[in-house]
């Protein structure tokens, strides 16, 4: 027993070490890149969302990008990854988590396609078993996320709902609360009214594309937004960086628990 408790207290004491390790690398890491001249902003200024950003957050993106290039690796699939590709991935990534101060712990890849994938799935309906092939423009599985490049790029550059990394992001955000089901890491006293307005919303949404009701404003969501509660999340994030106006006019109960989640009212930086 006496053996156990010594063994257990050096398995403590090497995790503390390590953690301390990490952050203090985590710092100077900071740091050092502070320092450094960036060298992207031919790439960054033809980004609108960019050119929107007041002055001392695009500052602030600016060293986000950096730290999220050095940490995390890209992976490129039949694609050569360039800087293009980084920086707009990166911004994107590091742009939904400007004022929460965090760049994504958990993941360590990013793998890049040239065209949008196409995936085969067991689909279990019923008990009944059946393959089905799916397009897919990106996925995000927690350590890893796959973005079709073709996809992010029409997007990044045409302004409508749609921003595949945005959307893939989000379901990152969503993992780091340990159940990707739609509800991310939240304050105790937001966790009511999110499940409460957002949950609401999304089974009035499912509910009218099930049952063929006439959706009315529910028709300004893509409609797979309706699969599950965490893409309806992914799909509201989308709109919520890329449209906000759309948003907060008709949903503003869900535009305001969004502002308070991304600690971000992009309604007044970004609205058309």
């Amino acid at each position: 027993m006496k053996t156990l408790i010594i063994a257990l207290w050096i398995i403590l004491f090497i995790y503390l070490a390590y953690l301390f390790y990490s952050f203090i690398t985590y710092k100077l890491l900071i740091k050092k890149l502070k320092k450094i001249p960036f060298p992207y902003e031919n790439i960054l200024l033809k980004i609108p969302q960019y050119q929107k950003l007041p002055k001392d957050l695009q500052t602030k993106i600016k060293y986000s990008i950096l730290l999220f290039i050095k940490t995390k690796q890209f992976v490129g699939v039949g694609v050569e990854v360039n800087d293009e590709i980084k920086v707009n991935i990166a911004f994107f990534g590091c742009l939904i988590v400007i004022n929460k101060n965090e760049c994504y712990d958990n993941l360590k890849y990013i793998y890049v396609y040239p065209h949008t994938i196409l995936l085969n799935r067991t689909q279990n309906n019923g008990g009944i078993f059946n393959k089905q092939e799916f397009l897919i423009a990106g996925e995000a599985v927690g350590d890893s996320v796959i973005i079709a490049w073709n996809e992010a790029k029409r997007e990044i550059f045409h302004l409508k709902n749609h921003n595949v990394i945005i959307h893939e992001f989000t379901h990152e955000l969503d993992f780091e609360s340990g159940d990707v089901n739609g509800i991310p890491n939240l304050k105790k006293s937001d966790y009511y009214e999110w499940i409460n307005i957002i949950g609401n919303n999304y089974k009035e949404f499912k509910n009218k594309i099930i049952n063929h009701k006439k959706l009315e404003k529910y028709a300004l969501i893509d409609k797979y937004g309706s699969t599950n509660k965490a893409e309806f999340f992914a799909v509201l994030s989308e709109m919520f960086w890329t449209k906000p106006q759309t948003l907060k006019k008709h949903f503003p109960d869900i535009y305001k628990e969004f502002v308070k989640f991304f600690n971000f009212d992009s309604y007044k930086i970004f609205k058309n």
